[in-house]
């Protein structure tokens, strides 16, 4: 998958390599631990999102989805209040042009324990659907492996 990633100082094209969906017990709470193994120019690293509770990864799930099959004018739009973050995506506009891209927009809710700058991400359509279906299979992996 091939992802851009805008930022308020840069744009940087990046290459997802995998999901990564990691089981963790904090208090007696059962949560996930999302990461995105990333290549940027040879070098590859890991993009943490914020723990996730069950809960908060369905609805994540859900809102990949409807991404991949969203069409223009449709947004979509998901607050995952466990993880602190709203995410919003809308189809992609390049130079005036609806395209099949996707866009989303990654902005921490007011009442999110973690503060970060508001950042967007761009990808084909293909992407979205790939990222949806491999997040769909690692979250049922990790639910049927306990």
């Amino acid at each position: 998958m091939n992802i851009e990633v805008a930022t308020a100082f840069e744009t940087a094209p990046l290459e997802v390599l995998d999901l990564q969906v990691v089981p963790k017990t904090a208090t007696g709470k059962s949560l996930l631990s999302l990461r995105l193994l990333l290549r940027k120019d040879r070098k590859t690293n890991l993009l943490h999102i914020p723990t996730l509770s069950w809960f908060d990864a369905s609805k994540l799930q859900r809102f990949s989805q409807e991404l991949a099959s969203a069409h223009y004018p449709e947004t979509c739009q998901v607050d995952l209040t466990d993880a602190g973050i709203r995410l919003t995506g809308s189809v992609r506009r390049l130079a005036g042009r609806w395209t099949t891209g996707r866009t989303v927009r990654i902005e921490p809710l007011s009442s999110s324990a973690t503060s970060f700058a508001a950042f967007t991400i761009h990808a084909s359509h293909h992407d979205i659907t790939s990222y949806a279906g491999k997040l769909y299979n690692r979250l049922w992996e990790v639910f049927t492996r306990g």
